[in-house]
């Protein structure tokens, strides 16, 4: 008869090779050390939708999210959430959702970010943190409502935890996501319904990124530079200092290119939380789309459109700069990624 020990090396094996090939390796977030960059397109769509009067209904659904864990989505008749969890709770793993619903009769949005981490701060001793999942709740009240209907977009990515350096440009895959509910009936039970829908999509040949921890790490890595096949080059200022600039930008050839963006930020009514610029032109002396400037504690919806191509990419900023006194705990997150 095979060990147990046996059998569990045979499973770890199994495990690792399994990795090696979606191209993506495991992520030690306590080495300074830089992942491997690997090229990977994945798209992934699931969805949960079940009727009261059936017998074994489905709740709950997961999706891996490459490099990073896995996301689930559930809908119970008392539980309804977008749950992540991560492999490494020492590196510093976000999702950040920008969640659109009516409440008393006006269309609302809340930016929502979601953490798991070992380290707070870097600052941090390390003996509290999150713990290696963590949701939002699509409800909006409890018990839960009769009915409700809404949809949301953002962005899974992770960094090395804020202990160590923050890295520069993206290195781990980031997942850009689009999600859709609607239940109803929930107040009559074996009447209820509910349909929600996760779309996922993974594409490193054209997400781009920046983290840095600290300003000793910031004064040599405050910008980058990330080809974007088919599109030019996305570049990112993020510099530290209470009046430092942070900025997205893409250089292009294409004359006849063109950018809209919005800003989404906080939570309240969808008209006074999102801010919508249209038909930002190339400038001719620079060859630039932009500078425009980065929500400091936000997201992004940025259109370019070059050559006839018109694409969406949803971006995150979590950036802290302004501590003199501690300069040490000071931050730039930036990760943004193609919506699917």
């Amino acid at each position: 008869m095979t060990s147990r020990v046996t059998r569990l090396s045979a499973l770890g094996a199994a495990v690792l090779m399994g990795l090696a090939a979606l191209g993506v390796g495991p992520t030690y977030a306590g080495d300074q050390g830089r992942p491997a960059e690997r090229r990977m397109q994945v798209s992934d769509k699931i969805r949960v939708v079940w009727h009261g009067e059936q017998s074994r209904p489905k709740y709950q659904k997961v999706a891996d999210v490459p490099g990073i864990g896995q996301t689930e989505l559930i809908c119970r008749p008392n539980n309804t959430i977008l749950r992540i969890r991560a492999n490494d709770r020492r590196a510093e793993t976000q999702m950040w959702m920008a969640k659109f619903e009516t409440k008393n009769d006006r269309s609302v949005v809340a930016v929502k970010t979601l953490r798991i981490y070992t380290f707070d701060t870097a600052g941090d001793d390390g003996t509290g943190g999150t713990g290696w999942q963590a949701h939002e709740g699509l409800n909006q009240w409890n018990p839960i409502e009769d009915f409700s209907k809404g949809s949301a977009y953002g962005v899974i990515s992770q960094r090395p935890g804020r202990q160590n350096n923050g890295g520069g440009p993206l290195a781990l895959p980031a997942t850009a996501f689009k999600l859709n509910w609607w239940w109803e009936r929930f107040a009559y039970p074996g009447s209820q319904y509910c349909k929600m829908t996760l779309k996922l999509g993974t594409d490193t040949q054209r997400q781009f990124g920046l983290s840095w921890h600290g300003d000793a790490e910031a004064s040599g890595a405050s910008s980058s530079s990330t080809p974007i096949p088919g599109f030019g080059t996305a570049q990112l200022r993020c510099e530290t200092g209470r009046n430092g600039t942070r900025s997205v930008a893409l250089a292009t050839d294409d004359p006849n290119a063109f950018m809209d963006y919005e800003y989404i930020t906080e939570e309240g009514a969808v008209a006074d939380h999102v801010v919508h610029y249209k038909n930002l032109r190339q400038d001719p002396f620079t060859g630039m789309l932009g500078p425009v400037p980065l929500p400091t504690n936000g997201m992004m919806r940025i259109w370019w459109s070059v050559n006839g191509v018109k694409k969406a990419w949803v971006l995150s900023s979590y950036v802290k700069g302004n501590s003199t006194a501690r300069p040490e705990l000071n931050y730039c997150e930036i990760a943004a990624a193609p919506l699917p």
